[in-house]
């Protein structure tokens, strides 16, 4: 799910499961060798169909880096404005 781009890719598929103990071999190649916790199990999905999702439904959302690059101008202007009506002390949200 891509919200900013308001895309979304929908996968139809058989899922397995593998439990670590009747196939360790199998499991071990999920294993990182930075991350510490045990993998139990795995879980295998054999892709069967795709489809991309029209975006008309899909609300856009936004990183919160985003939405403060996005408004940043406006700040700027309201604290300028506030500075020329004297208000630069104007409590902040």
């Amino acid at each position: 799910m891509d919200y900013a781009a308001r895309q979304r890719l929908k996968i139809l598929g058989r899922a397995r499961i593998i439990e670590a103990a009747l196939d360790p071999t199998w499991v071990a190649r999920l294993e990182h060798p930075h991350y510490r916790a045990r993998v139990e199990r795995a879980i295998v999905i054999t892709v069967e169909a795709f489809d991309w999702n029209c975006p008309q439904h899909i609300t856009p959302r936004f990183t919160q880096d985003q939405v403060q690059a996005a408004t940043q101008p406006l700040r700027d202007r309201i604290q300028e404005l506030e500075a020329r009506l004297g208000l630069g002390c104007a409590a902040k949200p």
